[in-house]
């Protein structure tokens, strides 16, 4: 008799797996893409892993089904949108946030809270997810980047808010870019991870 079941087992491998690809990406975008500037704006790898990951893995709660969204308020509606986000999201969101803590004089609460809401835009049932990844990266990269930049004003650097347009836009479009780069495999992890499970239950 086994000592540790395997279901244990698996999910020991994926947070394994998990966190050697966040110190991996964590390595290439301090040792190689930092050193890389196009115009004096880099690409963000960690940044662009968590929303992938978040819209990728999307959110545990089940999505409403069209009897419950007329049986149900519209304040109850918002409620369970607001908590269905991607719990794996804000966690790698997290962890990329506490490595950057070391650089910045802020935690980085944009990389949680992105991965968060990248969970409502779940991509894993889509086939179109590498067109879709595109505009989602882009617009959530923006948005990541006006949260940063309003916490750096409060950090007493204002100079940061008045170059955000500068800043936020390349990268938003660099990010998005090397989206379904970053898209392909992690897609291809979780497709794996999935028919590992199935064939564990049989």
């Amino acid at each position: 008799m086994a000592i540790v079941s395997l279901r244990t087992r698996r999910r020991t491998w994926e947070i394994s797996l998990t966190i050697m690809i966040i110190v991996a990406a964590w390595f290439l975008q301090q040792l190689v893409l930092n050193r890389i500037e196009l115009k004096e704006v880099m690409c963000g790898l960690p940044l662009t892993i968590t929303i992938v990951w978040g819209a990728l893995f999307g959110s545990l709660m089940p999505a409403l089904t069209p009897e419950e969204v007329r049986t149900t308020s519209l304040s109850e509606v918002v409620v369970f949108q607001a908590l269905s986000g991607s719990i794996s999201g804000a966690l790698v969101g997290g962890a990329f946030g506490a490595l950057y803590a070391s650089l910045l004089p802020v935690f980085p609460v944009c990389y949680p809270l992105i991965g968060w809401i990248a969970g409502y835009f779940c991509l894993k049932n889509f086939s179109q997810a590498p067109l879709l990844v595109i505009p989602l990266v882009f617009l959530a990269t923006v948005l990541a980047e006006t949260i940063m930049a309003f916490q750096l004003t409060i950090a007493h650097r204002p100079d940061v808010f008045l170059n955000l347009t500068q800043v936020a836009l390349p990268e938003a479009a660099i990010n998005s870019l090397i989206a379904p780069l970053v898209l392909f495999p992690l897609k291809g992890w979780y497709e794996f991870s999935k028919e590992q499970a199935a064939h564990a239950e049989e």
